[in-house]
């Protein structure tokens, strides 16, 4: 029986973990939309890198959606569960693949960001999405 608690505790942590990374995630989120925002207000870059920077922030904000979902206090739900390192670990391995996901949507977003910086003659193969 005490092999199963320190399971559950072990689980309960790492559950957390994940939890703080979506927040980190989410925060890195929010300060990416402001860089964005202020970029595009700028009119003095190219109209390519306009649409490099709008693509990106799509990609960004496709990725709020498994962030906002991996924040959720899921575990909360099965605290009077039977079988809660069952449950727990379910939760665990359901976090891991929405930061995964986030973190894919991120990286794309990350490329776009990088073309709409760069001079204007890097993102003229951008096209129109």
């Amino acid at each position: 029986m005490c092999d199963e608690a320190q399971r559950t505790k072990d689980l309960l942590e790492r559950i957390r973990q994940l939890g703080d990374k979506s927040t980190q995630v989410l925060l890195f989120l929010s300060f990416v939309f402001v860089a964005v925002v202020t970029l595009k207000s700028n009119k003095t870059i190219a109209e390519s890198q306009q649409h490099a920077l709008t693509v990106a922030i799509r990609w960004w904000v496709g990725a709020l959606l498994p962030i906002l979902v991996g924040v959720f206090p899921v575990r909360d739900f099965f605290e009077c569960a039977k079988n809660k390192v069952c449950w727990y670990n379910l939760i665990r391995w359901f976090k891991v693949v929405l930061l995964i996901a986030a973190v894919f949507l991120i990286l794309i977003g990350a490329v776009y960001f990088a073309c709409g910086i760069w001079p204007a003659g890097y993102t003229a193969n951008i096209h129109s999405q």
